[in-house]
């Protein structure tokens, strides 16, 4: 049976691992690729496979600088190989992650309620240059990555690696390893998406970096300007 891809792209949000997530998107600020809110009604409530589908692969951006504020419960971030605990109650709930610091987030599992977290990313240099129909590569790249993987759940299948891949190099993201120095672990992890992302799975298996069915540009693309 072939894969069927679920069309999500006219909605503004998506729900996800049965209601333990809920993605909703927002009209970003002008310089901004992506205002996306997530909720997660009972962190303390995802089972161990939710969570491995829900938490964001550990990775870094080429060009975005990436912000996170975290406007409800408790959220664990991932920074430099370091945990950091981030709440709503703290005086700054908010974390600002620079082009090629390795990252990754999560509500935190100890935390007994709902969970929201606000994230927002500037503009793509190289898109905002290169591109004049379709400058939310932040947006495109969740919507994406969000839909491909509930469609994966709920047909039973498993992830294609190259496809991920795919999905992180047209976006201008790689993976992240925390074993050897930090520049040579990016050439090595940006190679590894261009080589089994964008020549396997784009070239030789016909994957796309985006599919209309997750993310349509007349419908979802984001404008300077407004």
């Amino acid at each position: 049976m072939s894969f069927v891809r679920t069309k999500t792209a006219e909605s503004d949000h998506l729900v996800s691992c049965d209601g333990a997530r809920t993605t909703k998107w927002q009209t970003p600020q002008t310089g901004n690729s992506v205002l996306e809110i997530q909720t997660y009604p009972d962190s303390s409530a995802i089972t161990k496979s939710q969570r491995e589908q829900l938490v964001p692969p550990y990775h870094w951006h080429w060009y975005q600088e990436e912000h996170f504020t975290v406007t409800q419960g408790t959220f664990v971030f991932t920074l430099n190989g370091k945990d950091t605990k981030i709440s709503a109650t703290d005086p700054n709930p908010r974390i600002n992650i620079t082009p090629g610091a390795p990252h990754t987030f999560a509500p935190d599992p100890s935390y007994k309620g709902p969970c929201v977290i606000e994230i927002s990313a500037e503009t793509s240099p190289l898109s905002s240059e290169t591109t004049s129909t379709d400058l939310g590569v932040s947006e495109r790249f969740f919507r994406n990555l969000y839909s491909y993987l509930e469609d994966c759940s709920r047909q039973n299948t498993s992830p294609s690696l190259p496809q991920l891949l795919l999905f992180l190099d047209s976006a201008e993201v790689s993976l992240a390893w925390d074993v050897g120095p930090r520049w040579l672990m990016q050439y090595v992890t940006y190679g590894l998406g261009v080589v089994i992302g964008r020549w396997i799975g784009g070239g030789l298996l016909g994957y796309k970096g985006s599919y209309l069915e997750y993310y349509n540009p007349e419908l979802n693309e984001t404008k300077k300007g407004k």
